[in-house]
């Protein structure tokens, strides 16, 4: 038999055999080299099985080729989204959804305060209280209860009069901040993004106020005067006592509720840009991926940077838009002077009423994010869509 006809046959006889997998080349030698543990020393031990660990794990890999890497593009990216999600959408049902369903629950009926411990809620039972302020009578049922969304009437009739009025003032007031700060975060990122000296140091000062809102800087600074109301007293009175808006605009016929409206805003400035830090950053990070490309095209067009700013800069920035609308609401929600009102009922014991204020709070917050949110989504431009 001639060299070539062996070499044939072992060929044969290979591809007869049954394959070996990684895997199993790793248990196999994990069960040959088992004598290490008794010869060799603890560190050697501790690899050998490392090593067999990893080789369990892989077939996530092998998962990973069947299912990942045969999806499309997009479909990628939905997966990758859907697992950075997954660890907040898992404390969200494990740690918040059970608390968050039995506030809504309180919210029907009136919580009593064991005194063996713990509480009882009385699902759609209302009771007076004896006296003004004082603590529910459980032997007394309130006759003026109908239905069980007696806590809710109540909060926006005669028991929290101040309610109803702090809510829409909240609105109104959120509404206001959120166009006002995004459109001073867009117009700062676009400086911010220009090429100059100190462009670091005026970034970080930008930021400045983010950090000194901390707790821990809040914490430090409690012995010290308030330095929002230092610019208030001194900046705001300063600027007033050289300029006054209020009479130059009324003088030029402008009417004077827009005027008001346009000193509320000055007014208000340094708040602005405390609460804009994380905005700009979020903007500038957007500007910056503009591919340069599209600059280059509109400049070799004779585009002006008035008009790229129009054209390129802020169509592409449209999908940061949702994201900072929806922090910046929520933001300003949990700022607002109605958690005090709130926080009165849970001091004064009466958690049904409570639950159902910030339940009403939760769906006045989320209405507003949905028509906001509805709205832009329609101008947004998302520019991997449109290659």
């Amino acid at each position: 038999m001639s060299k070539k006809d062996k070499k044939q046959n072992i060929q044969e006889t290979q591809e007869k055999a049954p394959k070996e997998g990684l895997i199993q080349k790793l248990r196999n030698w994990f069960r040959r080299s088992h004598w290490i543990a008794d010869e060799e020393s603890l560190l050697k031990d501790g690899i050998r099985y490392v090593i067999y660990g990893l080789g369990c794990l892989l077939p996530i890999k092998q998962f990973k080729k069947l299912t990942y890497d045969k999806l499309r593009y997009d479909q990628q990216k939905i997966v990758i989204s859907i697992l950075f999600l997954l660890p907040v959408m898992i404390g969200f049902f494990v740690f918040f959804l059970y608390p968050l369903l039995r506030s809504l629950y309180m919210s029907f009926g009136t919580v009593e305060i064991l005194k063996e411990g713990g509480i009882h809620i009385h699902f759609g039972q209302f009771f007076l209280k004896t006296g003004a302020g004082g603590a529910y009578n459980f032997n007394d049922p309130d006759p003026n209860a109908k239905n069980i969304f007696y806590n809710y009437i109540q909060a926006f009739t005669a028991d929290s009069v101040d309610f109803p009025v702090g809510l829409a003032t909240t609105a109104w007031n959120t509404i206001v901040d959120t166009a006002v700060i995004t459109i001073f975060s867009l117009l700062v990122a676009v400086m911010l993004n220009g090429n100059f000296k100190g462009r670091g140091i005026v970034r970080a000062i930008f930021f400045l106020p983010v950090v000194l809102n901390s707790e821990a800087v809040n914490v430090a600074l409690e012995a010290s005067a308030n330095l929002t109301d230092l610019v208030g007293k001194n900046g705001t009175d300063a600027l007033r006592s050289l300029f006054d808006m209020n009479a130059f605009f009324t003088g030029l016929g402008i009417p004077v509720k827009l005027v008001t409206f346009l000193s509320g805003i000055t007014s208000t400035i340094y708040d602005t840009i405390s609460y804009s830090g994380i905005q700009i950053l979020i903007f500038l990070a957007a500007i910056q991926s503009v591919p340069k490309h599209l600059y280059e095209a509109a400049k070799i067009e004779g585009a002006t940077a008035y008009e790229s700013f129009w054209k390129i800069t802020l169509p592409m920035v449209t999908p940061m838009m949702i994201p900072i609308i929806v922090f910046t609401i929520v933001d300003s929600f949990l700022r607002s002077d109605i958690n005090t009102i709130i926080d009165l009922q849970y001091n004064n014991s009466d958690y049904g009423m409570h639950a159902a204020m910030s339940w009403s709070y939760v769906v006045v917050s989320i209405a507003l994010l949905a028509i906001i949110v509805g709205v832009l989504s329609r101008g947004v431009f998302y520019y991997d869509d449109k290659k």
